[in-house]
């Protein structure tokens, strides 16, 4: 490894060792903090596998009903019925923090459920698909924020271990090399000091 350009100075070593022991302190940090990472990616990654097939089931059971209301009061009457359903859920937003980022946490409230299927010329199995689609929703805003959680764990994981991998790899090494050619520049010119004081006392006597 290439060491830093710079004079051989007691100066400039004391320097260099501060910012290396600063180094260490880092990379063993980062190292921790990467072991959390990992730990949460994999405790996350389970939970998001669980909510995957929760929510798999359940839209099964949403699609298994839209495809009987489609068959029986027809796929155009069905899409043209769902758009004038009204909005039946309060979605709320907020966060929680774990080493630094941001998960979303998402709730939702369900309104009251009104079959009106005899009034406005629906069948029951419209009902049904409805009443689907709501039971559906919860999942997929839990699935969601799981996915966007594992995104930014992940997305941590690779910006730190760019990191210990520029401390490791690279800043480490440099310094290390550095300090190596002060030391020996500066012991050199020790023993010429002592070498040229011996000369001269050997000369004087």
């Amino acid at each position: 490894m290439a060491r830093i350009e710079i004079a051989p100075t007691k100066r400039n070593l004391k320097r260099i060792k501060e910012e290396l022991s600063f180094a260490y302190e880092g990379f063993e940090l980062l190292n921790q903090k990467r072991e959390l990472l990992v730990l949460e990616i994999v405790r996350r990654t389970v939970e998001l596998r669980k909510r995957e097939k929760i929510l798999q089931d359940s839209l099964g059971r949403l699609y298994g009903n839209y495809r009987n209301a489609a068959a029986g009061m027809g796929a155009e009457a069905v899409a043209f019925k769902s758009l004038s359903e009204r909005r039946s859920y309060f979605l709320s937003a907020a966060g929680i923090r774990f080493l630094g980022l941001r998960f979303p946490l998402l709730s939702m409230k369900m309104k009251k459920l009104k079959i009106l299927s005899s009034l406005w010329g629906t069948t029951a199995h419209y009902d049904e698909a409805k009443e689907a689609a709501r039971d559906a929703l919860p999942s997929l805003v839990e699935y969601a924020a799981a996915v966007k959680t594992v995104v930014l764990l992940a997305r941590e994981l690779k910006k730190i271990q760019r990191r210990v991998n520029a401390l490791e790899k690279i800043f480490i090494p440099q310094h290390e090399e550095t300090v190596r050619y002060i030391d020996s520049h500066l012991e050199e010119g020790d023993r010429e000091e002592l070498f040229i004081k011996k000369i001269i006392r050997e000369g004087l006597s």
